[in-house]
Protein backbone atom coordinates (compact mmCIF):
# COMPACT_ATOMS: atom_id res chain seq x y z
CA UNK A 1 0.00 0.00 0.00
CA UNK A 2 2.79 2.30 1.11
CA UNK A 3 4.24 1.45 -2.90
CA UNK A 4 1.14 2.64 -4.35
CA UNK A 5 1.01 5.64 -2.23
CA UNK A 6 4.80 6.56 -3.03
CA UNK A 7 3.65 5.74 -6.86
CA UNK A 8 1.02 8.25 -6.72
CA UNK A 9 3.31 11.00 -5.06
CA UNK A 10 5.57 10.78 -7.75
CA UNK A 11 2.78 10.95 -10.09
CA UNK A 12 1.38 13.86 -9.30
CA UNK A 13 4.44 15.78 -8.32
CA UNK A 14 6.42 14.56 -11.66
CA UNK A 15 2.99 14.94 -14.17
CA UNK A 16 1.74 18.24 -12.56
CA UNK A 17 5.10 19.58 -13.10
CA UNK A 18 5.21 18.70 -16.24
CA UNK A 19 2.16 19.55 -17.31
CA UNK A 20 2.79 23.31 -15.91
CA UNK A 21 6.33 23.63 -17.58
CA UNK A 22 4.05 22.70 -20.89
CA UNK A 23 0.93 25.48 -20.15
CA UNK A 24 4.14 28.06 -19.44
CA UNK A 25 5.44 27.05 -22.86
CA UNK A 26 2.13 27.05 -25.01
CA UNK A 27 0.88 30.15 -23.10
CA UNK A 28 4.18 32.03 -23.99
CA UNK A 29 3.66 31.19 -27.66
CA UNK A 30 0.13 32.41 -27.78
CA UNK A 31 1.83 35.31 -26.08
CA UNK A 32 4.78 35.83 -28.85
CA UNK A 33 1.79 35.09 -31.67
CA UNK A 34 0.25 37.90 -30.70
CA UNK A 35 3.10 40.46 -30.26
CA UNK A 36 4.27 39.31 -33.63
CA UNK A 37 1.86 40.57 -36.58
CA UNK A 38 0.74 37.64 -38.87
CA UNK A 39 1.77 35.11 -36.64
CA UNK A 40 -1.58 33.74 -35.60
CA UNK A 41 -0.93 30.13 -33.61
CA UNK A 42 -4.60 29.23 -32.43
CA UNK A 43 -4.08 26.01 -31.40
CA UNK A 44 -2.17 26.89 -28.67
CA UNK A 45 -5.66 28.06 -26.68
CA UNK A 46 -7.57 24.99 -27.14
CA UNK A 47 -3.87 22.76 -26.03
CA UNK A 48 -3.43 25.73 -22.67
CA UNK A 49 -7.46 24.24 -21.70
CA UNK A 50 -6.96 21.31 -22.30
CA UNK A 51 -3.70 20.96 -20.39
CA UNK A 52 -5.17 23.42 -17.64
CA UNK A 53 -8.30 20.57 -17.48
CA UNK A 54 -5.85 17.77 -16.76
CA UNK A 55 -3.82 19.72 -14.26
CA UNK A 56 -6.91 20.45 -12.19
CA UNK A 57 -8.48 16.76 -12.55
CA UNK A 58 -4.68 15.86 -11.34
CA UNK A 59 -4.14 17.95 -8.01
CA UNK A 60 -7.72 16.76 -6.72
CA UNK A 61 -6.15 14.03 -5.66
CA UNK A 62 -3.20 15.89 -4.33
CA UNK A 63 -5.62 17.68 -1.52
CA UNK A 64 -6.95 14.54 -0.89
CA UNK A 65 -2.74 13.76 0.10
CA UNK A 66 -2.81 17.29 1.84
CA UNK A 67 -6.12 17.91 3.35
CA UNK A 68 -6.72 20.61 1.19
CA UNK A 69 -10.49 20.30 0.14
CA UNK A 70 -12.72 21.99 1.91
CA UNK A 71 -14.32 20.64 4.55
CA UNK A 72 -15.49 21.56 8.26
CA UNK A 73 -12.66 21.94 10.10
CA UNK A 74 -13.92 24.04 12.85
CA UNK A 75 -17.08 22.47 13.41
CA UNK A 76 -14.92 18.88 13.76
CA UNK A 77 -12.01 20.14 15.67
CA UNK A 78 -14.40 20.95 18.66
CA UNK A 79 -15.32 17.19 18.56
CA UNK A 80 -13.78 14.22 20.66
CA UNK A 81 -11.41 12.14 18.85
CA UNK A 82 -13.79 9.50 18.39
CA UNK A 83 -16.45 11.87 16.92
CA UNK A 84 -13.54 13.26 14.65
CA UNK A 85 -12.91 9.87 13.14
CA UNK A 86 -16.31 9.26 12.56
CA UNK A 87 -17.17 13.15 10.60
CA UNK A 88 -13.78 12.70 8.52
CA UNK A 89 -14.71 8.99 7.55
CA UNK A 90 -18.53 10.45 6.91
CA UNK A 91 -16.42 13.17 4.72
CA UNK A 92 -14.27 10.63 2.49
CA UNK A 93 -17.12 7.90 2.05
CA UNK A 94 -19.38 11.01 1.07
CA UNK A 95 -16.60 12.33 -1.24
CA UNK A 96 -15.93 8.90 -2.45
CA UNK A 97 -19.92 8.12 -3.49
CA UNK A 98 -19.55 11.55 -5.62
CA UNK A 99 -16.40 10.13 -7.13
CA UNK A 100 -17.88 6.82 -8.20
CA UNK A 101 -20.66 8.64 -9.69
CA UNK A 102 -18.59 11.02 -12.03
CA UNK A 103 -16.52 8.08 -13.14
CA UNK A 104 -19.51 6.10 -14.41
CA UNK A 105 -20.76 9.53 -16.25
CA UNK A 106 -17.22 9.83 -17.59
CA UNK A 107 -16.84 6.50 -18.97
CA UNK A 108 -20.24 6.95 -20.28
CA UNK A 109 -19.19 10.60 -22.04
CA UNK A 110 -15.87 8.51 -23.41
CA UNK A 111 -18.19 6.11 -24.69
CA UNK A 112 -20.24 8.44 -26.55
CA UNK A 113 -17.11 10.35 -27.79
CA UNK A 114 -15.21 7.36 -29.19
CA UNK A 115 -19.38 6.60 -30.14
CA UNK A 116 -19.52 9.48 -32.52
CA UNK A 117 -16.00 10.78 -32.94
CA UNK A 118 -16.46 14.25 -31.62
CA UNK A 119 -13.29 16.54 -32.17
CA UNK A 120 -12.19 19.32 -31.14
CA UNK A 121 -12.93 22.46 -32.64
CA UNK A 122 -9.10 23.96 -34.05
CA UNK A 123 -7.06 20.50 -33.56
CA UNK A 124 -9.20 17.87 -34.23
CA UNK A 125 -8.64 15.40 -31.42
CA UNK A 126 -11.17 13.11 -30.77
CA UNK A 127 -12.80 14.62 -27.61
CA UNK A 128 -12.29 11.46 -25.55
CA UNK A 129 -8.50 12.06 -25.13
CA UNK A 130 -9.36 15.76 -24.13
CA UNK A 131 -11.68 14.08 -21.55
CA UNK A 132 -10.00 11.60 -20.56
CA UNK A 133 -8.05 13.46 -17.24
CA UNK A 134 -11.36 13.61 -15.83
CA UNK A 135 -11.44 9.51 -15.27
CA UNK A 136 -7.99 9.57 -14.56
CA UNK A 137 -8.33 12.45 -11.66
CA UNK A 138 -11.40 10.64 -10.32
CA UNK A 139 -9.70 7.39 -10.17
CA UNK A 140 -6.18 8.20 -8.60
CA UNK A 141 -8.52 10.06 -6.03
CA UNK A 142 -10.68 6.96 -5.21
CA UNK A 143 -7.71 5.19 -4.61
CA UNK A 144 -5.76 7.32 -2.28
CA UNK A 145 -9.29 7.94 -0.45
CA UNK A 146 -9.90 4.09 -0.39
CA UNK A 147 -6.13 4.10 1.46
CA UNK A 148 -6.64 6.92 3.23
CA UNK A 149 -10.09 5.39 4.84
CA UNK A 150 -8.39 2.24 5.37
CA UNK A 151 -5.11 3.63 7.51
CA UNK A 152 -7.84 5.95 9.51
CA UNK A 153 -9.99 2.68 10.27
CA UNK A 154 -6.67 0.81 11.15
CA UNK A 155 -5.45 3.60 13.17
CA UNK A 156 -2.47 4.02 11.00
CA UNK A 157 -3.28 7.38 10.49
CA UNK A 158 -4.15 10.51 12.43
CA UNK A 159 -6.89 12.33 11.88
CA UNK A 160 -5.41 15.61 10.81
CA UNK A 161 -7.23 18.70 10.23
CA UNK A 162 -6.42 20.83 6.45
CA UNK A 163 -2.26 21.38 6.67
CA UNK A 164 -2.74 25.16 6.11
CA UNK A 165 -5.15 25.67 9.39
CA UNK A 166 -3.17 25.69 12.84
CA UNK A 167 -4.16 23.34 15.41
CA UNK A 168 -5.47 26.83 17.31
CA UNK A 169 -8.40 27.26 15.00
CA UNK A 170 -8.86 30.05 11.81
Amino acid sequence: MKRLLNFLDSLDENLGAFIVFLIIIVVGLQIMSRVLPGNSLPWTLEVAEMLMGALIWLTISVGIKTNGHVNFDLIIRRLPVRGRKAMVLLNNAIFMVYLIFMTVFTVQILDYYLLFGFKSTILGINMFWVRMPILIGCIATLIRLAIKQYMIITNREEIRMSDHINEGGV
